[in-house]
């Protein structure tokens, strides 16, 4: 007898097609289409709809470069066009003797970027931008990808002997924007006014020099964690070096990924003390919770004074060094350890706090200026490129209690600054 049931076995038809839609889901991204096509980068003028004009009677340019021009565009920095074809040109002898055809092609543009309109330019450069030529958009279709996402097929043209110069005319100061590829499909804008690029930039290098010195000064490789060396008086009569501990900076820099990115090997940061129950509520009446949440109405209330307590549990890392280790424990509305034998220690000087209340910025020949980005910070003002030059003077003997504290905060101010120039949405 002979069994045929395997003739109908479907199994491996179904494991193929499971295979097949997990691949085809993978590729619902923001990319999906481009994924076989080649990124060029151009510099791409889109038409200002806000600031061009029309005849009033026939709807059109009176021309659309040169001086009679009433069309405005804005200039996009770096911007991918993908599908860019080799151009190819065929040579035909015509009434004028040899001719060549139109170089034109098709590319398409990211999703969720721009709306690219008829009469738009794009600008390719060769050899160090030595030599360029001039593309003109000469239509636009919309699509729409399997993921949601709406992208643009655009159709273009060569613009035989112009090189942008006469368009780049068109272009106002202001009006000049940076492309940035690292927030395509996200929540963040893609299309960045370029001083708000320039300044983010700016602002993220100063913040990734911060995280380098502080890591330096402050990450004691031997317990693996951050810790500050001082001199502290356990006694009247006892004053020797000690190393700090503090576990709500710890919490502050953990949660808020403060030395991530920071130009060179990842640090992980994690809790080496076993917390109190209570913790959470007494992060929450700390000056470190009060800065994430920018409540300025509570920073003369919070908690800023703390005292050394010695680490004796076995179970901790410190335990296992011959050093004397101490962690940190905060003053919430009762005296924590005798004040008379453990005198306080103070997370943020009182007077910084008052400048923070009243708005009031200190003089930047200062010691006291680099508090500026805290107090601009917590009143929403805007940071300047002198608030930050403070920092480059940072020596490697400045590995105080000041600097252990301080940097942290100012890093969490400044990447606040740089996510709120990023989620601008003025285009």
């Amino acid at each position: 007898m002979v069994y045929i049931m395997g003739l109908t076995n479907i199994s491996h038809k179904e494991v193929v097609k499971s295979i097949a839609n997990f691949q085809n889901d993978l590729l619902k991204n923001p990319y999906y289409l481009f994924n076989d096509q080649k990124a060029h980068i151009v510099d791409y003028l889109n038409l200002n709809t806000k600031k061009s004009t029309l005849d009033q009677a026939l709807k059109i340019p009176y021309s659309n470069l040169g001086i009679n021009s009433p069309l405005r565009f804005n200039y996009i920095h770096n911007f991918y066009l993908y599908g860019l074809s080799r151009i190819a040109t065929n040579l035909e002898m015509g009434d004028f003797g040899l001719e060549s055809s139109e170089v034109t092609g098709e590319a398409l543009v990211l999703p969720n970027t721009i709306t690219p309109y008829p009469g738009d330019y794009f600008i390719i450069s060769f050899i160090n931008k030595k030599k360029s030529f001039l593309f003109k958009v000469t239509a636009s279709t919309m699509d729409t990808m399997d993921d949601g996402g709406n992208f643009w097929k655009i159709e273009y043209r060569l613009e035989s002997g112009e090189d942008g110069k006469r368009v780049k005319n068109l272009v106002d100061d202001e009006d000049h924007f940076e492309f940035h590829t690292g927030t395509v499909g996200s929540n963040f804008a893609s299309i960045i006014r370029k001083s708000s690029w320039d300044l983010a930039k700016g602002l993220d290098d100063a913040a990734v020099m911060l995280k380098q010195f502080y890591l330096s000064l402050f990450y004691n490789k031997f317990v693996q964690t951050i810790t500050c060396i001082n001199l502290y008086q356990h006694s009247p009569l006892n004053l020797h070096s000690s190393y700090f501990y503090d576990p709500y900076l710890v919490e502050f820099i953990r949660s808020n990924k403060i030395l991530s990115n920071n130009g060179g090997e990842y640090v992980y940061m994690g809790h080496k003390t076993t917390l109190d129950p209570s913790f959470p509520f007494r992060y929450a009446k700390s000056i470190w919770r009060i800065i994430e949440q920018k409540d300025i109405n509570n920073i003369g209330a919070c908690t800023i004074l703390t005292y050394a307590k010695y680490i004796d549990d076995p179970a901790t890392i410190f335990q296992t060094r011959y050093e004397n280790y101490f962690e940190l424990v905060y003053k919430f509305g009762m005296t924590v350890l005798d004040e008379n034998i453990t005198p306080p220690i103070q997370i943020l000087d009182q007077q910084v706090v008052g400048h923070v209340i009243e708005n009031q910025l200190f003089d930047y020949d200062s010691n006291y200026a680099k508090y500026n980005i805290l107090i601009k910070y917590m009143n929403n003002e805007q940071l300047i490129a002198e608030d930050l030059k403070i920092f480059e003077r940072m020596q490697e003997c400045e590995n105080n209690l000041e600097n252990f504290f301080y940097v942290p905060m100012a890093i969490f101010c400044i990447e606040s600054y740089i996510r709120g120039l990023l989620a601008e949405t003025s285009y």
